[in-house]
């Protein structure tokens, strides 16, 4: 099988268009930061009973916003760079990961052994990496009822998780088309914007949880929520620190919802662009549209994940070959009034939010086309 070939000027451009457009939401991202931090600063006062100082920082002079934009957006690509690749490994291997190493105890999957099946499909994997003239990358395999597959990607580190459930439902050629996709990820340098990108929506997503809990556990709002609870509200009972955790809320809800729903647009967006051209690019691998397709008929045909896309978190899913969660989230009711605002929330941006990946049958379609191209040059 031929190797893939060399980058064109359309990928290139593809590719500076795609870090242009996450170095513009950097950007944005610490001017967020610059506003949010004078309004932490004007309102602390308000702890410490000296009123006269407060929102003495909104005049926005301790620092110019140029300077912090110049140092803070490097530091965010750096950390792009390296923290959303470990949120990534994180998030992914908070699940029970498989790894090749030979002293691993084989928990037994019918007659073969779970480190096996790792060793196996490193091989596979070093294989069809030969077939595209790169270097193979680390090979993980998750424990997951869900079966589907990801890469993440930094500079010098790269790694291909594939779940138990994809190797056990797709034949020999499936597979090698669902890993060359895979590949096609890393060959064509997306798979790292990708990585990158998820940054942004991850944190701004948890600052927002995170800030929400902060107003649930605050003796001013609890009691309204009814998510009360002694032990839990004590930290931020105090009604100063409680009206100084509003007040500042008041502005960084709507500031930080905001970057999240516009990042997580953008991340979707970049994810749906991906896919056709890792699919293009899995076939010139591998050589079989068809297997591809056949592939992807089979990991979303029905039974499909009792838990739909769309209430699962952003973060992996948007990297998976398929727009299903590894796993499924937890489906325990709403407790107090906080937990349903929170659930309402989050159905409400799905809803708004475009989908990660473009529909499935518009990508078999695509490479239906392919494969009869393909047969017709054969008859010729």
């Amino acid at each position: 099988m031929a190797a893939l070939p060399s980058a064109k000027l359309p990928l290139r451009a593809r590719l500076v268009a795609l870090i242009a457009v996450l170095v513009a939401f950097d950007v944005v991202a610490v001017a967020a930061a610059y506003v949010l931090a004078h309004v932490a600063a004007g309102v602390a006062p308000l702890v410490v009973y000296q009123y006269e100082h407060l929102f003495w920082s909104l005049g926005f002079d301790i620092v110019p916003l140029w300077p912090v934009l110049l140092v803070g957006t490097p530091l965010v690509l750096v950390c792009q760079s390296v923290f959303g690749y470990r949120m990534t490994l994180r998030d992914a291997r908070d699940e029970d990961a498989i790894h090749p190493e030979p002293d691993s105890v084989p928990e037994m999957r019918g007659k073969t052994s779970r480190h096996e099946t790792a060793q196996r499909l490193r091989d596979r994997v070093e294989r069809l990496a030969q077939m595209a003239d790169m270097s193979p990358p680390d090979v993980t395999v998750l424990d997951a009822e869900t079966p589907n597959s990801f890469v993440a990607s930094r500079p010098g580190e790269r790694t291909l998780f594939a779940t138990t459930a994809l190797v056990d439902r797709l034949d020999d050629r499936e597979l090698d088309a669902v890993l060359a996709h895979e590949l096609a990820h890393l060959k064509n340098g997306d798979a790292f914007v990708m990585t990158a990108a998820a940054f942004l929506p991850t944190v701004s997503g948890r600052f927002i949880r995170a800030l929400g809990d902060a107003l649930r556990h605050s003796a001013l709002l609890s009691w309204f929520l009814g998510d009360s609870d002694e032990d839990d509200s004590t930290w931020c009972g105090n009604g100063q620190f409680s009206l100084a955790v509003f007040l500042f809320a008041f502005v960084a809800v709507p500031v930080t919802a905001a970057l999240y729903l516009a990042s997580t647009a953008c991340y979707r967006l970049l994810s749906r662009i991906r896919e056709y051209a890792a699919d293009a690019g899995g076939v010139a691998i591998c050589g079989s549209p068809a297997a591809l397709a056949s592939a992807l008929e089979l990991l979303t045909e029905n039974p499909r994940p009792t838990d739909d896309i769309r209430t699962a978190d952003t973060g992996v899913r948007e990297l998976c070959v398929v727009p299903h969660a590894i796993e499924n989230e937890s489906t325990d009711p709403p407790g107090g009034r906080g937990d349903r605002i929170a659930k309402r929330w989050h159905a409400v941006t799905e809803r708004a939010l475009p989908g990660s990946h473009p529909d499935v049958e518009d990508r078999i379609a695509a490479l239906q086309e392919r494969q009869s191209a393909l047969d017709q040059r054969g008859q010729s």
